[in-house]
């Protein structure tokens, strides 16, 4: 990439310029994915300008000494709701954790993808679960103590599989069964 193009790209002036920007451009982008879902669609354009900012990285030799960060999964397969949710979290949290203190692009976009595999691995052990007519909203995920309480109201039910909830679906609050349903449909938007 030219220095022109690389002036404009950041909307800079002069080179001496460009790590501030970036670094403050890879700032805004990770703040922007803290705080939505992450679903491929939406990543699309993010993950298109990582790719432009890690070129300029490389072109203004930044970032020299990043290592790319593996996630591992913490494998658990179980159809004990409350198990699998808190793993989830666990590594959601872990994930979100990891990805606040990468500073490359690269990186950064690594991360992104390793994201999608973490969604996909917890959310492709919820079976379908279409309990209410309504419809998920998948742009805004829902509160993870409302699941995490309604979760641990059933377990004191003694309602601790899928096929518990489903049996008791009646007795279940409308949030939670909403919030299990998105669960369930989101692989194919992580896919």
């Amino acid at each position: 990439m030219t220095e022109e193009e690389i002036l404009k790209t950041l909307r800079v002036n002069d080179l001496s310029e460009v790590f501030d920007a970036l670094e403050l451009e890879l700032f805004e982008i990770k703040k922007n994915i803290l705080g939505k879902p992450l679903l491929r669609q939406t990543l699309k354009s993010k993950l298109l300008r990582l790719k432009i900012l890690a070129q300029i990285a490389v072109d203004q030799n930044l970032f020299q000494n990043d290592s790319k960060v593996v996630f591992k999964i913490d494998s658990i397969e179980t159809d004990e709701v409350l198990k699998l949710w808190e793993s989830y979290m666990h590594a959601k949290n872990y994930w979100k954790m990891m990805l606040s203190q990468m500073q490359s692009p690269e990186q950064i976009e690594a991360a992104l993808e390793d994201g999608l595999k973490i969604e996909g691995y917890f959310t492709n052990q919820f079976p379908t679960l279409n309990w209410t007519d309504e419809e998920p909203v998948f742009g805004i995920e829902p509160d993870p103590m409302l699941i995490q309480n309604g979760l641990k109201n059933a377990l004191e039910r003694g309602w601790i599989t899928f096929a518990d909830l489903e049996k008791n679906k009646g007795e279940l609050k409308k949030d939670l069964l909403l919030a299990l349903k998105r669960l369930s449909l989101l692989p194919k938007y992580v896919q």
